[in-house]
């Protein structure tokens, strides 16, 4: 029976702890890895203790620990460890509920024995272990990858006949980063366990470190472990050259962007997952994009609870109401699911989430918390900026065709090698002599008139050239106070690596999601940049959150079409969105456009984006056909404003095949072809 003192305990926060600036891993070979100056404990995820829910009669008991290791089906060896209670408990007659804990990359199960000791003290089996190629363990790292879900799979299998008390039904993993991408990523293969909590992560965490052809600097660190920390197999060895050799046009980006993503992204198994699971992302992670979580979502068909940012993992600010809240979040969760008591979970948000916003705290944002029983917002729509002279973003494009504004980019000297650059950490007198940073900045001309929520992912539509080959753009998005202070929000790269000297591109292309709270009196700032860095970053210090390109030369941004699209809540809709005049002059009508789905191929899910250049004077419709011209579902049909709207259309149910979709308005209709691919 449960007794009725129920005893809570939760120590420690539930948070990435990462040192300070100066200290960092210690290599011990020669060559190009030894000079990468990589922050310490860089992925090591601090575990919450799970509540202690029954008492435990054997008050004298203590916990066993043993080590073991464990034969994997290609002959190596994983090195793990158990912690068991040493007597059985008469309120668990079907044994311990079982813990798996899987540490983040570059760690070991060393690093988990104390929190697992300590768990095992809370009546849990707990077993921990070191990854492939990492720790003690043997073979070689794949880089968080299918092969080493594969392995956590067979860990569970000789978890569930291992008799050291645990009852097998009762088997819950959790991580994050790595350690949230594996048990999640496994899921999806077939691991059936009670549940997992998968934090800071994303189903396409691989791609999200070279999104928009950008390389993030994060993505240098992971594969720049020296062989006392990580053995990397020749594939993932070649990784870190190929980065490097990234800063000019050359067939090392082909490499890269053509083997990262093989047997790492795994949105494809998603919808396979039957697994309740506790999603946990930050909008400031500095190595995977929240963006490409939240594209999930819908494919998700098991219970989800769902958490939106302040998690202070991957460089995510510190907020203390924010822990305090997670409390609840994760007993809730565990009680509900691992100790099958019902929390109401089915009838709250799946979504949860937490706004940056001021009063700033040090270099850090406070934060706002609220919830949602949908996905986006309904009231979230995506508000125009034009980029225009005189420093402005305005509601109106400039009508000339070719006026615009140069940004020069790459270094002062020829000839310059990315290590130079990131060996200095982008600083110094050395790095003065051979880098200067540029900027462009635009300031909205109107301020806010309300608080007001950006939620979502920030896009862009940009027209430009360039007279070099390979070409760079960062867009650093800023809330700029009624009183002059001014905050960094949010981010978007772009790195055109395939581009022709001088021709004039339009391209489309998305950010980094965020949620952020505007004050009353605000304004937006954008500030392009060749070097993605900014002021008191305590995470990233004095690095770029990309590499930069680092060939000379001078690129040029037309205002006539290029816009920053920024999603805003309007609750009474677009005409009244905080910041803008009634009445003030629209930009340039033109026709509706319908974009091409993203991805294509999909499987199962894709988005279909279209833009309205005006209000329409009757119903817009967006419809789903088959080959046979049969409807297969309507996404849209109802009266809307103008503005960029998009849908997410699922698959799942459907056969692989050519699917189409048309855009119909009262003058206009456009159709384009999809391929489904399962």
């Amino acid at each position: 029976m449960i007794n009725k003192y129920l005893h809570y305990f939760i120590v420690g926060l539930f948070v990435m702890m990462l040192s300070s600036g100066q200290s960092f891993s210690q290599p011990k070979e020669n060559g190009s890895r030894t000079n990468i100056k990589i922050p310490k404990n860089l992925d090591n995820y601090k575990f919450p203790v799970l509540p202690q829910v029954v008492e435990n009669p054997n008050s004298d008991y203590t916990v066993l620990q043993q080590n073991f290791n464990l034969t994997l089906r290609d002959g190596v060896l994983m090195d793990a460890s158990k912690f068991y209670p040493s007597e059985p408990n008469i309120y668990l007659p079907n044994g311990y509920p079982i813990v798996i804990k899987v540490h983040g990359y570059g760690g070991s199960k060393e690093t988990l024995e104390q929190m697992a000791r300590e768990q095992a003290m809370y009546n849990y089996v707990v077993y921990t272990y070191s990854v492939r190629g990492q720790g003690n363990s043997g073979g070689y790292s794949n880089l968080i990858s299918t092969t080493e879900a594969q392995d956590l799979i067979e860990l569970v299998n000789y978890v569930k006949r291992d008799n050291v008390g645990g009852d097998s039904s009762k088997v819950l993993i959790m991580g994050g980063s790595q350690g949230g991408t594996l048990p999640y990523m496994a899921s999806g293969m077939g691991m059936k366990v009670k549940a997992i909590v998968s934090a800071v992560t994303t189903p396409n965490f691989a791609s999200s470190w070279i999104e928009n052809g950008s390389i993030k600097t994060t993505f240098l660190w992971t594969v720049g472990y020296t062989p006392d920390i990580v053995r990397y197999n020749p594939t993932v060895e070649s990784m870190l050259g190929w980065a490097f050799e990234t800063g000019f046009r050359s067939d090392k980006w082909d490499s890269l962007a053509a083997h990262l993503p093989k047997n790492r992204d795994f949105d494809h198994l998603v919808y396979k997952n039957k697994t309740p699971i506790l999603i946990e992302n930050s909008w400031q992670d500095y190595f995977f994009n929240a963006h490409d979580a939240i594209e999930s979502f819908p494919n998700i068909m098991a219970p989800k609870s769902v958490y939106l940012g302040a998690v202070m993992g991957h460089g995510g600010d510190y907020s203390e109401p924010e822990n305090q809240w997670h409390m609840n979040f994760f007993n809730e969760f565990f009680y509900h699911y691992l100790w099958g008591w019902n929390q109401g979970l089915d009838t709250r948000a799946d979504y949860h989430y937490a706004l940056t916003t001021y009063p700033r705290n040090g270099n850090m944002w406070s934060f706002v918390h609220d919830s949602s029983n949908v996905w986006p917002l309904e009231t979230v729509g995506l508000k125009r900026y034009y980029f225009n002279d005189q420093e402005r973003l305005t509601p109106k494009k400039n009508a000339r065709v070719n006026a615009g504004e140069d940004l020069p980019t790459g270094p002062l000297k020829d000839d310059l090698d990315m290590r130079k650059l990131v060996y200095t950490e982008f600083t110094g007198p050395e790095y003065d002599e051979i880098f200067q940073k540029e900027e462009l900045k635009f300031i909205s001309t109107h301020a806010f008139t309300a608080p007001t929520k950006m939620i979502g992912t920030p896009e862009i539509r940009l027209t430009y050239s360039s007279n070099t080959d390979i070409c760079q753009f960062n867009f650093q998005i800023y809330e700029i106070t009624a009183t002059g202070d001014t905050g960094f929000v949010t981010r978007i790269n772009y790195t055109d690596r395939h581009y022709i000297k001088t021709v004039k591109k339009t391209v489309w292309f998305e950010g980094i999601s965020h949620g952020h709270l505007f004050q009353s009196g605000s304004k937006i700032m954008v500030v392009i940049t060749n070097l993605d860095t900014k002021k008191d970053d305590w995470f990233m210090r004095t690095n770029p959150h990309v590499l930069p390109i680092l060939d000379r030369g001078t690129s040029r941004i037309y205002f006539n079409d290029s816009f920053i699209d920024i999603p805003l809540e309007s609750p009474a809709g677009y005409s009244t969105m905080p910041g803008f005049v009634a009445g003030e002059p629209d930009e340039d009508k033109g026709n509706p456009e319908l974009l091409q789905n993203t991805p294509n191929p999909f499987n199962p899910s894709t988005k279909i984006k279209f833009s309205l250049p005006s209000d329409n004077n009757g119903t817009v419709s967006l419809k789903i056909y088959d080959m046979l011209g049969r409807e297969v579902t309507t996404l849209v049909n109802q009266a809307l404003g103008k503005g960029t709207y998009e849908y997410n259309f699922n698959g799942f149910g459907l056969s692989s095949g050519i699917y189409f979709m048309r855009l119909t308005t009262a003058n206009f209709s456009d159709v384009k072809r999809m391929l489904l691919v399962k």
